[in-house]
């Protein structure tokens, strides 16, 4: 799990960072009440902190002493402080912080926590920069790699297409106004062409005096638009709330494709992906499998205990997702589950899945004050050729039969 370093000599402060920590449940963090003892943790492995919340006054390192050392270990760093005033607050950025939180009240610590959970997700996404100038082209790629964002740079609209053919995994394109070959409004136009507010966001610049291009950008399909020169508190702002808002939406459509009590797939999205992953193993003449996985005695049982059902499929599911991380998977029904196997062969197919099977039987089920052993049937078929219908009906055969040959056991052909 990503690392924070909290450096802070007050112990109100720490108390309620720790909480926060505790509830974010996305990061750990190491706690340090003085230079000395983030200097010791820092010194054993400076790479392992994705970033640090360090106070600027401590008391052995009274003049911010400690904001200086973090940095020069390239951490990012946001900055606590009790005292505001616009030259300290100018000499903090230059220096290359992250940003800074006066400590003024609880919301404070939550607009900190915020930010640092921005930062730990950050790395994970692409951005792209379009602008013909390099000065203001690499100015802002420097921002946004400081904020942890993955950069990609393009000098005019043309490179920008290339670039956003070449890298589908652009979710943001920050882009200038003007331009030699097309402009920005231009750009925003033929981008939307293709992608949709709810899968890539834009946001416009411009250092032009018009009044009226804030509209004219949003008019032709900009989330946002920035004036230059900007200060980088309202750039990272203003990044933050259009990438929160693209999340949002990620999330919502997430919820749409999950079943509510595993958290897998649900049938029809399961479905969804097998159909394209089907078309692309057999397009690359790839073997691939596909397996439906029922937990044995599970509908009588729960006819019984119903609120059983409801921890078996949740600690079944949890095991079946940490097991095949990397393969589609799904539920089909209450204690039915589906996964699909791209590019394997007969013998992997079936130890993976029989693997599996085994390991079921070590999970720990409590139910009223007793623990509960489950077993798994499995019915597995391999094809180059089959589609999605005829893959799964041959896997419910299988499946049968295997529960007729006694459960617990792994049935292929």
């Amino acid at each position: 799990m990503k690392k924070l370093l909290l450096v802070e000599d007050s112990a109100l402060v720490l108390k309620v960072m720790r909480l926060l920590v505790s509830a974010n449940g996305e990061f750990e963090a190491d706690f340090a009440k003085s230079m000395q003892q983030a200097q010791e943790l820092i010194s054993e492995s400076p790479e392992k902190y994705f970033a640090a919340v360090v106070d600027l006054n401590l008391p052995d390192a009274p003049k911010g002493e400690i904001v200086d050392y973090v940095l020069s270990q390239k951490i990012p760093t946001l900055v606590l402080t009790a005292s505001y005033s616009e030259k300290k607050r100018d000499e903090l950025f230059d220096k290359g912080i992250v940003d800074y939180v006066i400590k003024e009240n609880r919301y404070s610590y939550d607009y900190a926590m915020r930010l640092i959970t921005r930062l730990s997700r950050n790395h994970e996404i692409k951005v792209l920069v379009v602008d013909d100038s390099l000065v203001a082209r690499k100015q802002c790629s420097k921002l946004l790699s400081k904020y942890q964002f993955q950069v990609v740079e393009a000098d005019g609209a043309k490179q920008a297409i290339r670039h956003l053919v070449d890298h589908p995994d652009i979710r943001l394109v920050i882009t200038d106004y003007n331009m030699p070959d097309i402009d920005g409004f231009e750009l925003v136009k033929l981008i939307r062409s293709k992608y949709d507010k709810q899968d890539l966001t834009i946001i416009g610049l411009s250092g032009d005096g018009n009044a009226s291009l804030s509209a004219k950008f949003i008019k032709n399909g900009a989330n946002d638009f920035l004036r230059k020169p900007f200060i980088q508190e309202e750039f990272y702002c203003r990044i933050m709330h259009n990438i929160e808002s693209l999340e949002a939406i990620d999330t919502i459509r997430d919820s749409a494709n999950r079943d509510y009590l595993s958290g897998l797939y649900n049938r029809r999205y399961f479905y969804e992906l097998s159909e394209t992953e089907i078309k692309a193993n057999q397009a690359s003449s790839s073997t691939y499998a596909m397996a439906i996985i029922e937990i044995d005695h599970f509908k009588s049982f729960n006819n019984v205990y119903h609120s059983y059902g409801d921890v078996v499929v949740k600690t079944f599911s949890n095991a079946f997702s940490r097991f095949f991380k990397q393969h589609v998977i799904g539920r089909l029904n209450g204690s039915e589950f589906a996964i699909l196997l791209s590019n394997t062969n007969e013998g992997d197919a079936f130890d993976s899945l029989n693997e599996f099977r085994e390991s079921v039987k070590t999970l720990e089920i409590s139910f009223e004050d007793t623990k509960k052993i489950i077993t798994v049937s499995v019915g597995l078929k391999l094809s180059q050729s089959e589609n999605l219908e005829s893959l799964l009906k041959d896997c419910d055969n299988l499946l049968h039969r295997a529960q007729q040959a006694g459960q617990d056991i792994v049935l292929y052909e």
